[in-house]
């Protein structure tokens, strides 16, 4: 009996994506340190008892990649070495949230690899979409870690500065929500995909 090739079942050899898995020393994204294969990669400093102010670096080569500065009374910015001239932008401006048609809130930036977007998902139920990072919640078997898809160098910084600002905000409302019953909520992550942003509401 002949059988086409065409309808043989073929074993195809691919490469296994590539994850980088930055874990952080602390439950925390205020004053830890971010470890890549058990060395320390990068540093989140935040330099003032109020929380206000955060300094990400670049451990290995010495390098501030961003400041971020919370203000009462002027708007929030931040401040990347190789982004926007070196100037300082509005968090609101470069940072910008969007209400979904679902009702959640994402925000979305524009990089050099293209439209990135962070949302808050408790669902966890992205595998069909396109995420190119994640916060991984630790469990017995997985730490605590930020993890991203290869292809995210070129924005680094954004999306470290990005997820210290959003990990730190979510932080701080559920405490305000749950703190009255004593609650603590693990049950959502941070998910940052490419998106076709369209045209979002800009404020």
């Amino acid at each position: 009996m002949s059988m086409s090739l065409d309808s043989v079942s073929q074993v195809t050899l691919v490469n296994p994506e590539h994850l980088t898995e930055l874990v952080l020393t602390k439950n925390s994204v205020l004053n830890t340190r971010m470890l890549y294969k058990g060395k320390a990669r990068y540093q989140v400093a935040t330099v003032d008892a109020n929380a206000a102010r955060s300094i990400i670096t670049d451990v290995q080569s010495g390098e501030q990649l961003a400041k971020i500065k919370r203000r009462t009374l002027h708007s929030d910015t931040v401040k990347f070495s190789h982004f926007f001239d070196g100037k300082a932008v509005k968090i609101k401006e470069w940072l910008r949230e969007e209400k979904m048609a679902n009702g959640h809130k994402r925000w979305n930036i524009e990089t050099p690899a293209g439209s990135f977007s962070w949302r808050k998902d408790v669902t966890r139920s992205y595998d069909m979409e396109r995420p190119i990072a994640w916060l991984q919640l630790p469990t017995n078997e997985k730490p605590y870690a930020l993890v991203l898809k290869s292809g995210t160098e070129s924005f680094i910084a954004q999306i470290l500065a990005a997820f210290v600002i959003l990990e730190q905000e979510i932080r701080l409302e559920e405490k305000e929500f749950f703190k009255a019953d004593g609650i603590v909520s693990d049950e959502r992550t941070l998910v940052g995909m490419h998106v076709d942003t369209g045209n979002f509401n800009r404020r």
